[in-house]
This record gives structure tokens, sequence and C-alpha cells, in this order.
């Protein structure tokens, strides 16, 4: 069974899950798990786990424009971890993205898991179902570093040219050290129609994004904003740019226009096609399929 069909069995039996959290009148709550071997390995320095871990969570809380404010971190440890260095890792985290960290729990365990719940704040959360067609389907920022990082994080830099060491050195820290878009999150908030972080892949995410308005969308690949370097970098780019995960990038929808949205929230962002009435996700007119990270796809 797939994560999808995994996930429509759980929208079944819980009709209130569904969006990147839950909206529980003003309080936005979310929960994420990152696991050893999974989502890190343990060569990573326990510094970028806890704000990772911490991470990925203020990003589902940026999806729907919530102000994060309370984390709940849950530990469960192998011999190897320092524990203690990994809590100060988290409160150092936890200050520098101004979250409160109020409990949590400990345990043995034989690969180090991290189980974090968020919760934030939002008079008027952003949903995966308010898109209509005709609107603008939108992304926050370049796609494709993260999984690019994810390919590169084994290979042996100081034998590249400098050029693609540079690329590689951004690419790994944008897979290792990623930013939520938490104050963009909150800006989209009387301008999105609907909002998803990409954690999954554009391919698949887009999906989600759809079946949860009953729409469609046509998306053309030359406006796809594309990671600093990585059309040189002889990886493959479609690939790494569709269906590369752990993104945490914006993807929404609205009726504003490019040049509207970027002046009222003060940053770029990058408009990429618009939802339609007819069911389905097209690629310059051909159908994409969801081919995004699946945690229980076969391997």
């Amino acid at each position: 069974m797939s994560e999808a069909d995994l996930i429509a069995r759980i929208r079944e039996l819980f009709p209130r899950a569904g969006d990147d959290a839950a909206a529980i009148g003003d309080q936005v709550i979310t929960n994420d798990m990152l696991i050893e071997d999974v989502d890190f390995k343990r060569d990573v320095p326990l510094r970028l786990i806890a704000r990772k871990s911490l991470a990925v969570n203020l990003s589902d809380l940026a999806a729907m424009g919530a102000k994060p404010q309370f984390a709940l971190v849950a530990i469960g440890a192998p011999a190897w971890v320092n524990v203690r260095e990994l809590i100060e890792e988290f409160a150092n985290a936890a200050r520098e993205r101004r979250v409160e960290i109020i409990g949590g729990d400990l345990s043995r365990a034989e690969k180090l898991t991290i189980s974090i719940t968020a919760i934030g704040e939002a008079k008027q959360p952003l949903l995966r179902s308010g898109a209509h067609a005709g609107d603008r389907l939108y992304v926050s920022r370049p796609l494709g570093g993260s999984a690019a990082g994810l390919a590169l994080l084994d290979k042996n830099l100081d034998s590249m040219p400098y050029s693609q060491r540079e690329f590689a050195e951004s690419a790994i820290r944008h897979h290792l050290d990623p930013e939520p878009e938490v104050d963009l999150g909150m800006k989209l908030v009387g301008i999105a129609t609907s909002c998803i972080d990409i954690s999954d892949g554009l391919s698949t995410d887009v999906h989600h994004l759809c079946d949860a308005s009953n729409a469609g969308a046509d998306i053309a690949r030359e406006r796809i904003p594309i990671f600093p370097g990585l059309l040189d970098s002889g990886l493959n780019v479609r690939d790494l740019v569709l269906n590369g995960g752990e993104e945490f990038a914006l993807l929404f929808t609205s009726a504003v226009r490019e040049s509207e949205i970027s002046a009222k929230v003060g940053r770029p962002v990058y408009m990429i096609g618009r939802m339609t009435k007819e069911r389905g996700v097209r690629l310059d007119g051909a159908p994409l399929e969801p081919r995004g990270f699946d945690h229980f796809a076969r391997r």
C-alpha cells in the first residue's frame, strides 16, 4: 500500500486531517517525525539534525499562514547520540526561530528518532482546498536544490572544480539546513486561495493541492524557477525539479498577478501555471504523474 493510499484511509477515519496542519479554533497544530537512515545519516552534525527537525514542522505552519508559537519535542536516542548536546541544539534552533519548546519526551531507541509537534496561531488559516479554476499557480522560490544536495552528499567535493564545488556546497546546505517560509506564509493570508509546502516534490504536492480543491492544473515547464547552478551540474534537472522532495518552498494559488503579489510580500514569487476546471495535472499539455517521495513505495 502506498503512502497516498494510507493517507486517503486516514482521511476517511479522521475527517479533520488533510491539510499541512490541523486548524482547531485559532490554533494550528502539526507533527513531523524524522528517523535516522530515512531522513538523515548519523554523520550529519546534531546541530543540523535539530535545525531541520524543527524547520520541517515550521514549514507546515507556514503553509497554513500560521505564526509559530510552541513546540513539543520527543527524542528516541541510540547510544551514539550525545543527548545533552542535541537538546542544547534544539534550544538554539528554537531561540533563532522564535519558538518556545514547552515539553516533550525522551527514550532509548535503536536509531535516532525525533518527533515534533508544533503549534501556531492563525485567524484565517490557509487550506489546500480553496483554489478555483483560473487561479494562478505559484511557487515561492527556485526548486531542485534539496534533491541535488541529497544526490551530492556522498561525493568527494575536494575533487571538484571550484564552480562545481561551490554549487555542491550550496545544494547540500539547502538540503541539510532548509529555510521554512514562515514570514511569507503569514503575508499570503488574504492573498492566497490555497497553499501547501513542497515536501514530497512538486509533481506530487501539486496533485495534493488539486485533489483537495477538486481542480486541475496546467503548468508551463519554462516558468518553473530552477535552483542556481543546477542546469550546469550534470544532474537530472527534470527529475530533481519535478520530483525532488524536502524543498519546503510554498506552492500556492491566487487570483492576484505575480507582480502584485511580489510587491505586497516584498520579495519574488513565481507563477508556474493556472488552475483548471478539468481534473488532472499537465506539464506543457502532457500529463504530469505524481512521482515525488513516497515513504512506503517499494524500493
